[in-house]
């Protein structure tokens, strides 16, 4: 993969992960956080999408992935009710 390979962005069963290129060029992978509405680090997420053997991960554009965001923080209650993991 190329540095021109990142920003990626998935669904994860319901929840967004975005894998982004750091300033020192290592990779960092960016959870959606139910109870925030923000992103935290989460590098289990690496594993999770690309060792998967089901179909739980889903590559999305960044303007599908910033639209389902958008979706998520709107809903009424709360960033996004949903799973913790």
């Amino acid at each position: 993969m190329t540095s021109t390979d990142f920003p990626r962005y998935f669904v994860y069963g319901e929840r967004p992960v975005k894998m982004v290129r750091t300033a020192d060029g290592g990779l960092d992978v960016l959870a959606y956080e139910w109870e925030t509405g923000e992103f935290v680090r989460d590098l289990d997420y690496y594993t999770d999408i690309y060792y998967s053997t089901d179909d739980d991960a889903r590559r999305v554009s960044e303007d599908e992935f910033n639209r389902y965001v958008a979706e998520l923080r709107e809903r009424p209650g709360g960033p996004a009710p949903g799973p913790a993991s």
